[in-house]
This record gives structure tokens, C-alpha cells and sequence, in this order.
């Protein structure tokens, strides 16, 4: 008997352990559930945040954009991959990358690094005038990067009344303006992707559609002029079969009236009455004759 119940204990423990178990697996599994929907959930509210104009319900559109950026990565792990290969082949190449990313002095880098090869070069005539003639290149270049930056100033202004005269042409909102100067200028704008080569389907699309609208909007006119001048020919031959119409129908009246119901020398029948009436008023002619 003893043995029976230690055997039952034995087996209820066995049972409260399995039951206890299966809790703590259920509760795992739907802490994961839970995880992976918080990070389905976060995924797509950065996708939304990142590129407004896809809906997540457009799988085309949705798993397009995805490629794109996988294709993006792609490009970038590439040349990351090329640069560091290069920074490993000349370890003084890091060095002076990480001396700018420090803000250091990147001359005196060179110099402590380099001050053989440029002792060298300047004792040598050809590599003296390469150094000259390469600091006559860089000064050209700071003219006209301060040429074109002071051109930009000067343009800014313009460029936003142009903004606003558009938007006032086409009848569009503040809104609409906003949207179309991030379009080009905002952070991951047309023109960022223009400079890191990540140019998609949608912007070669609106490029190409913005490049063809002087030929688009010349065909609009032309089939505007068109229907004016069916519309013209149209009216004109409308007034011609109606006034054929009046024609018609005045041909077919009576021509006289006096001469209706009368005998005459053609030999048509008088009318009594009418004969009577001329009797009365003494006339030998009828009433309705001159």
C-alpha cells in the first residue's frame, strides 16, 4: 500500500511538471509571436516613414522598393569593400582618414608620413613643376567653387519665386510646394541620390516624362486647335442645312392668296362667296386684288 502511494505521488509530480512545462513553452511561444510582430510592425513604420509615396498594400510597388534598396546596399557594400581594400594595401591611407575623422592636422600627417617622397619631388624639376602646376589647378578650383557658390546665393531667391509662381500658375497648395522642394532637396532627395548613383524607376520616370512635356503639351495644343476648328466647321454647316430648312418651307407656301379659290383665264373655279362680297361693296374685281 505504501508503495501505492508513493507511486501516485511519484506520478502527479510527473503531471505537474509536464503541465508546468507545457505553460512555460506556450508563454514562450507567444512572447516570439509577440517580438516578431513588434518587429513586423516596426519594419513598416519605418518603411512608411522612409518612403511615404509606396503603399504597403502594393506588392509591386512595396517589393520593388525593396529590391531597389537591396540593390542600393549592394552598391554600397561594394565600394566599402573596394575602399577598405585599398586602405589595407597602404596602412598610412587609414591613418590619415582617421586623422581628418579626428580633426586633426592632415599636412602634418603627410609631412611625417611622406616627407621623403615630397624632399624628393621638390629637388626634382619635372616633380616641381608637377607641384606647381598642380597648385595652379587647385587655385582654379577655389575661384570657381566661390564663383558658383556666390552664383547660388545670388540664385536662391529666384529660384523660390520661381517656386512660387509655378504653384500659383497650376493652382497648387502650400503643401504641394513643400512636397516638391524636399522632392529635390531634402535629406535622401533627387539630388543626394543623383551624387551616390541611386537613382530609381520612379525618378526616371518623372525625369523623363518632365523632358518630353514641351513635346506633350504642343500636341495638347494641337488637338485643342483641332476640335476648335471641327466644332467651327460643324456650327457653319449646322446654319447652312437650317437655312435650307426656311428655304424649303417657304417654296412651299401659296404664292398669292388673292388668286386662292378664284377663276381666272387659266380656267380655275371663282369663289361664291368672294363674288358675292365684290356684288356688295360695288367692285367688278375682287377685294383682295388691287
Amino acid at each position: 500500500m505504501a508503495f501505492f502511494i508513493v507511486r501516485s505521488k511519484s506520478r502527479r509530480g510527473t503531471f505537474v511538471e509536464k503541465k508546468k512545462r507545457m505553460a512555460e513553452d506556450n508563454t514562450t511561444q507567444a512572447t516570439e509571436t509577440q517580438q516578431e510582430k513588434n518587429r513586423r510592425e516596426a519594419f513598416m513604420e519605418r518603411f512608411a516613414q522612409r518612403y511615404p509615396d509606396v503603399a504597403a498594400d502594393d506588392e509591386d510597388a512595396f517589393y520593388g522598393r525593396l529590391s531597389d534598396e537591396f540593390d542600393r546596399i549592394d552598391r554600397s557594400d561594394a565600394a566599402q569593400k573596394e575602399l577598405g581594400e585599398l586602405l589595407a594595401g597602404d596602412p598610412r591611407s587609414a591613418g590619415f582618414l582617421m586623422v581628418m575623422r579626428k580633426g586633426g592636422n592632415p599636412m602634418e600627417y603627410l609631412i611625417e608620413q611622406y616627407g621623403d617622397d615630397f624632399r624628393e619631388a621638390l629637388n626634382d624639376e619635372t616633380k616641381a613643376k608637377e607641384f606647381s602646376e598642380a597648385f595652379s589647378k587647385y587655385a582654379e578650383k577655389q575661384a570657381k567653387d566661390k564663383a558658383l557658390q556666390a552664383q547660388a546665393e545670388a540664385n536662391m531667391q529666384r529660384m523660390l519665386d520661381e517656386l512660387d509662381a509655378a504653384k500659383a500658375e497650376g493652382s497648387f497648395t502650400d503643401d504641394d510646394a513643400a512636397k516638391a522642394y524636399s522632392y529635390l532637396y531634402g535629406d535622401g532627395g533627387l539630388l543626394d541620390r543623383i551624387i551616390t548613383n541611386d537613382i530609381n524607376q520612379d525618378d526616371w520616370l518623372m525625369l523623363m516624362k518632365a523632358a518630353k512635356y514641351d513635346t506633350m503639351q504642343s500636341e495638347a495644343n494641337a488637338r485643342v486647335a483641332e476640335a476648335r476648328q471641327e466644332g467651327e466647321v460643324a456650327g457653319r454647316n449646322a446654319n447652312i442645312d437650317m437655312n435650307k430648312r426656311k428655304r424649303t418651307k417657304t417654296s412651299d407656301m401659296p404664292s398669292d392668296i388673292s388668286q386662292s379659290g378664284r377663276g381666272d383665264a387659266g380656267g380655275r373655279k371663282g369663289d361664291p362667296l368672294l363674288d358675292r362680297l365684290d356684288q356688295i361693296v360695288g367692285r367688278s374685281r375682287s377685294v383682295w386684288e388691287d
